[in-house]
C-alpha cells in the first residue's frame, strides 16, 4: 500500500529524464525524513474531518461520492486506504492526490511543512555530502563496537555495571561500552582502519587542540552509550563517568548526522515495543537502561536538553499517551512542568509519575522494585492534578490570587474549550471563587495579552542594544538571543547548510557562531569580538526580551532572516542576469531564481 522509497527513487530519475524541473535533492533518504517528520493523520486533518475508529481514523473519501466512510488512515502504518475506490498511499501521495500536486510539489510542500531545509540539485555537491554521511556512519558504528570491545577488557567497568543491575543481555542490547582512559587510543583505532582525522573530527568524537594542531579524544574514561536513530543507525554517543568527575555526562556535539533536538535515546527499542501503550519520558541514559531492566521498554530519554518540539513530532508518530517520570528535585520538576505542556500543546494525554524517596527512576527502583513502581504509575498525576500538585505551597501560603494565576500562565496549553471549563470548574471548588469569576478574569487576562502582542508588533523598539556593523534588526535579535542561550546557535544550520547564503555578507559570521557551538565552545560577548575580529559588538543591557518565549523568538527571527537573505540572494541574481550574453548561463540563473521565488513565498507563508 505505502509507496516504497525505492519506487520514489525511481520517480526522482524518471522526473529528471523528462526534463521536468527538479531543484532539490529528493532521493530516498530525503523522502524518508519527510514521510517521517509529516505525520498523515495530521497532515490530513488539515483537509478532511476524521474521526477515531478503534486504532485507526475514518472520514468520507475526497476522491470519490459515498455515504458511508470506507476512507481510513493508520497511524501506525502512517498510510491512508480507501475500501471503496481503492485510492492509497502516504502523506506524499495524499497530497499529490488532493492537492494535484506534482512530486516535486508535494514533497516541497510537505518539507516545509515539517520545517526541513530541501538541498538544491548540484549532483557533486549531494553525492559528496551523501558519500561523507555514510562514512560518519561508519565511523560511528566502528567506534562503538571499539568501546563495546574495550568493555570487555576492563573488567572493573563491567562489575560497576552488574553492580547497577545491567548485565551482559542489557549491555548488548544498548551496545554499552566503555572509553579508556588515554588521550588517543580511539583517534589511533581509528586512523589505522583508514579513517582520515578530518572526517572523525566531523562526527565530533576527537577534539582539535589549535595551537599544537594536533588530536585527542573527545571521550576518555567514560561509560559509553551509542545513540541510535529510528533506522538503528549510530548518529552520536553519550559518555558517563564512572567516578564523581565532572562533568557527570557528555554528549557528542550536534553534526551533519546527529541533532539533538532531534532524536532520543531509547527511541530505537521504544518505538518497536509502544503499540496500544505509554512513553514513559526520563532524564538520563541510566533511566532509561534501567526501565528497560525492569520491563518498562517504552522509555526514552532527551539528549541533554528539555523536551523539544521536534522530539514531540517524532513521539506522536507512534503513540498519543505519555508518563513523565523526570528527576524529583526542583528542576526536574519544573522540566515536568514544561514537558506537561508541550505536549499538552500537541493534543497528546500526559500523566506525570512522583517518586517519593528517590530522585529519579533508576534509585527508585534500586530502593523499592518494580511492583512498587507500578503503584506509582496507577497513581501518577494527569494535567490538573499535577498543577495543583506543584503550586500547593502557594495556596498553602493563603496566596489564592498567585495560585490562580499559575493555573492562567498553564492552561493556555490547553486547545479543548472542554478540557479548559472543566478546569476552571475544579480550580473554583479548590479556592472557593466562582466559576464565573475566574473565567472573567481569565479572558481579560488573555484580552490584554493578545493586545499587548499587537502592540508589540507595531511599536518600535524602546533601545535596542548597541550593534556595530550589523544594523538590520534580524541580525541583532539573532545575535542577542544566541548570546541568551548558546544552543540556539545549532539551529544556525539552517542558513550554514543552504548553499544560497555562502556569497552573502554576514555567512561566514553566522557559520562560526554555528561551528562554535558544535565544538561545545561558549558564545559571550568576548567570543563575539574575535568571531567578528571586532567589527561587530553587543554593548549594554538585553532589553524588551521575552524570557518565557526565547525559543519561538529565536525560530521566528531566523525565519525572517532567511527570508530576507532569499530576497537578496534574488537580487543579487537577477543583476546577473540582466548583465550575462551567455543563454546557458542565463537559463541557469533564471533557474535558480524561479527556486528562490517559491522558497520566499513558502518562508513568508510560514513568517505570517
Amino acid at each position: 500500500m505505502l509507496t516504497s522509497l525505492f519506487a520514489y527513487d525511481i520517480l526522482y530519475l524518471q522526473c529528471k529524464d523528462n526534463g521536468d524541473t527538479m531543484p532539490y535533492r529528493l532521493d530516498s533518504d530525503v523522502i524518508r525524513r519527510i514521510v517521517d517528520e509529516n505525520n498523515i493523520v495530521d497532515v490530513i486533518e488539515e483537509y478532511l474531518p476524521l474521526k477515531k475508529v478503534g486504532a485507526n481514523f475514518s472520514t468520507n473519501c475526497p476522491f470519490h461520492k459515498e455515504k458511508t466512510p470506507s476512507f481510513v488512515v493508520s497511524p501506525d502504518k502512517q498510510i491512508f486506504h480507501c475500501f471503496g475506490c481503492g485510492e492509497s498511499g502516504d502523506s506524499i501521495s495524499f497530497m499529490r492526490k488532493y492537492k494535484n500536486y506534482s512530486f516535486v510539489e508535494a514533497a516541497e510542500y510537505l518539507a516545509n511543512r515539517a520545517g526541513i531545509v530541501l538541498e538544491e540539485t548540484n549532483n557533486s555537491n549531494v553525492n559528496r555530502d551523501k558519500q561523507l554521511k555514510n562514512r560518519l556512519y561508519k565511523i560511528n558504528r566502528d567506534a562503538a563496537a571499539y568501546f563495546y570491545k574495550n568493555l570487555r577488557m576492563n573488567p572493573h567497568i563491567v562489575k560497576y555495571l552488574y553492580s547497577r543491575e545491567i548485565n551482559a543481555n542489557v549491555i548488548k542490547l544498548f551496545g554499552i561500552g566503555y572509553a579508556n582512559n588515554q588521550w588517543d587510543n580511539l583517534l589511533k583505532h581509528l586512523v589505522n582502519k583508514g579513517y582520515t582525522e578530518e572526517d572523525i573530527l566531523k562526527t565530533g568524537l576527537i577534539i582539535k587542540n589549535e595551537k599544537r594542531n594536533s588530536y585527542y579524544d573527545r571521550f576518555r574514561n567514560r561509560v559509553m552509550f551509542p545513540i541510535f536513530d529510528i533506522r538503528k543507525k549510530i548518529i552520536g554517543f553519550g559518555g558517563r563517568v564512572v567516578d564523581d568527575s565532572v562533568p557527570k555526562y557528555l554528549n557528542s556535539p550536534d553534526s551533519l548526522i546527529f541533532n539533538k533536538g532531534y532524536n532520543l535515546f531509547g527511541l530505537n527499542i521504544a518505538k518497536d515495543n509502544v503499540r496500544d501503550k505509554s512513553f514513559i519520558l526520563v532524564e538520563g541514559y541510566m533511566d532509561v537502561i534501567k526501565m528497560n531492566v525492569y520491563g518498562y521498554s517504552t522509555s526514552v530519554a532527551a539528549l541533554g536538553t528539555s523536551l523539544t518540539e521536534n522530539q514531540v513530532k517524532l513521539l506522536k508518530r507512534y503513540s498519543k499517551n505519555f508518563y513523565i517520570a523526570f528527576d524529583s528535585d526542583k528542576a526536574g520538576q519544573i522540566a515536568s512542568i514544561k514537558a506537561i505542556n508541550l505536549l499538552k500543546r500537541n493534543n497528546l494525554k500526559a500523566k506525570v509519575i512522583i517518586m517519593p524517596g528517590a530522585k529519579d527512576p533508576d534509585e527508585y527502583l534500586n530502593k523499592f522494585g518494580k511492583a512498587n513502581f507500578d503503584k506509582l504509575i496507577e497513581n501518577s498525576l494527569d494535567y490538573y492534578n499535577f498543577l495543583e500538585y506543584h503550586f500547593k505551597e502557594i495556596l498553602e501560603n493563603s496566596n489564592k490570587v498567585e495560585y490562580i494565576n499559575k493555573f492562567f500562565d498553564n492552561i493556555v496549553n490547553v486547545n479543548s474549550e472542554i478540557e479548559r471549563e472543566l478546569i476552571f470548574e475544579r480550580l473554583s471548588i479548590k479556592v472557593g471563587v466562582s466559576k464565573e469569576s475566574i473565567i472573567k478574569e481569565y479572558n481579560k487576562r488573555s484580552n490584554k495579552q493578545n493586545k499587548q502582542k499587537i502592540l508589540v508588533k507595531t511599536a518600535k523598539p524602546a533601545k535596542p542594544p548597541q550593534v556595530n556593523k550589523i544594523t538590520t534588526c534580524h541580525e541583532e535579535e539573532l545575535i542577542k538571543l544566541i548570546l541568551l542561550n548558546n544552543d540556539f546557535a545549532l539551529q544556525l544550520n539552517e542558513i550554514v547548510n543552504e548553499d544560497t547564503f555562502k556569497d552573502l555578507e554576514y555567512y561566514n559570521i553566522i557559520k562560526e557562531l554555528y561551528e562554535c557551538r558544535i565544538n561545545d565552545l561558549s558564545i559571550d560577548s568576548e567570543s563575539l569580538k574575535k568571531i567578528t575580529k571586532g567589527s561587530m559588538e553587543v554593548n549594554g543591557q538585553i532589553d524588551d526580551v521575552d524570557y518565557d518565549n526565547l525559543e519561538a523568538l529565536f525560530k521566528d527571527c531566523i525565519k525572517r532572516l532567511k527570508l530576507k537573505y532569499y530576497e537578496e540572494k534574488r537580487n543579487l541574481l537577477t543583476n546577473s542576469l540582466k548583465q550575462s550574453n551567455n543563454l546557458y548561463k542565463s537559463k541557469e540563473i533564471m533557474s535558480e531564481i524561479y527556486s528562490l521565488a517559491k522558497k520566499i513565498k513558502s518562508t513568508k507563508e510560514e513568517v505570517n
